[in-house]
């Protein structure tokens, strides 16, 4: 197994973990995504393992996937660990890891694959901010999205691709997630 697919599994199972520890009351919670509630959030994650599913495996975006309620009436932690499965076998599959993500104006962005990562990493911290849970994150997985990610994806693009607000302050002495999670916007 390859070091790209062992650190999204750390991340996968971490995020998991959070999510198995997401109660029905905490649902109405915001979160510091400003455009999920818990649930929304849960429900979001839950979406991005088939979604990423499907681009591992050389197809095209599925954004209907994020529209749907995935979980009903399950614990999220569970929905997700069964799509993660599923995710981490598409994302071993030959030419997968080097899938890259079509840019709106044309041409080629990060690897999907990367991007999956961060995704994991920043919403599993987004959640457990606004659940109470620990935010540190898989260590291994925060360094290598903070290493991929901070300073490499400039405010002036983000309004093209409609992923990530501005970034926003940290203190310099913040943990990587922490610093990783105001450059994409969230507050700390």
């Amino acid at each position: 197994m390859s070091q790209d697919i062992l650190l999204l599994e750390q991340a996968l199972t971490r995020t998991t973990q959070l999510l198995g520890n997401v109660t029905p009351e905490q649902y109405g919670q915001p979160t510091p995504c400003d455009e999920f509630d818990v649930r929304g959030l849960a429900n979001h994650l839950v979406a991005g393992n088939p979604y990423y599913v499907i681009l591992a495996q050389g197809g095209h975006p599925d954004f209907s996937l994020f529209a749907r309620d995935r979980i009903g009436g399950r614990q999220p932690g569970e929905v997700y660990a069964e799509g993660a499965k599923e995710v981490l076998a598409a994302w071993q599959t030959e030419g997968a890891l080097g899938r890259q993500m079509p840019l709106p104006g044309g041409g080629e962005g990060p690897r999907l694959a990367d991007l999956h990562l961060l995704e994991a990493v920043l919403h599993g911290w987004d959640l457990a901010t606004a659940t109470g849970q620990d935010r540190t994150g898989d260590q291994d997985a925060v360094e290598a999205a903070f290493g991929t990610w901070y300073g490499n994806y400039p405010d002036a693009i983000r309004p093209q691709t409609g992923m990530f607000g501005p970034s926003k302050a940290a203190p310099e002495d913040a943990p990587a997630l922490d610093r990783l999670a105001a450059y994409f916007g969230r507050t700390v």
